[in-house]
């Protein structure tokens, strides 16, 4: 889909105010696109001799292209500050290897005290949102098929089993990294992901911190695009 989206890959840059009670997110201060691509759907199709009088019995095998999701895959880099109100810093650590969560949201302003677990209800509007059915192979239902996930911290909030699922790491699917969970707020849908370690190798067999799925309804017709707003948590 094109580029329109306020966001594609992204190395953020961020700042953490460390106070004694715990911080919400904080929307990333840099978001600079690097590439984005997607999958080559001009590929020239097989074929087979058609003789006359015959029957002949015919496997197909056939790729399409998902119009319900945009993947957005990169690394983060910051620091963790002791400030006052006026952006005065006492001390600041920086931080090249992080820990702690991207989301995504719709939204521009969340409210991170009422952050929980995306609600079936939420989730029925998200599919509605999507254009899609939850018996759709890509509808939000069957995509964050699970609810087994780490423990998530977001601010004050401890979440568990959560709507989630596993963006592919460098050996295809698998159920140990880039974990990609469904919180809500007020209605809100944020699609979150932990951070991994620097060394975690990716869908395309190169390291990430992140890599974080989000919806987009692209049934709309060519070049449609939604504006997502990014925030991280370091910790």
């Amino acid at each position: 889909m094109g580029w329109s989206i306020k966001i594609l890959t992204a190395l953020l840059g961020v700042v953490l105010l460390s106070t004694l009670a715990a911080a919400n997110p904080l929307g990333a201060e840099e978001v600079e696109r690097i590439e984005s691509s997607r999958y080559n759907d001009s590929i020239t199709p097989d074929s087979i001799q058609a003789q006359a009088g015959n029957l002949t019995e015919v496997s197909l095998n056939a790729t399409g292209v998902t119009k319900t999701w945009q993947g957005f895959y990169g690394n983060v880099t910051g620091s963790l500050i002791l400030a006052d109100s006026t952006g005065n810093n006492f001390y600041d650590w920086n931080v090249s290897n992080p820990s702690g969560s991207v989301f995504a949201s719709r939204d521009d302003s969340i409210s991170w005290t009422s952050v929980a677990c995306l609600s079936g209800a939420e989730i029925t509007a998200e599919e509605t949102f999507l254009d899609r059915d939850p018996t759709d192979p890509d509808s939000v239902t069957n995509t964050f098929s699970d609810t087994n996930h780490p423990q998530l911290q977001v601010g004050t909030q401890t979440l568990d089993n959560c709507p989630t699922t596993q963006a592919y790491g460098d050996g295809g699917s698998q159920d140990s990294e880039f974990w990609q969970i469904l919180l809500g707020s007020e209605g809100n849908t944020i699609y979150t992901t932990i951070l991994e370690d620097a060394a975690t190798l990716g869908f395309n067999e190169r390291p990430w911190h992140f890599q974080l799925l989000v919806g987009e309804n692209g049934h709309t017709g060519a070049g449609s695009t939604t504006e997502y707003f990014f925030y991280v948590e370091l910790s």
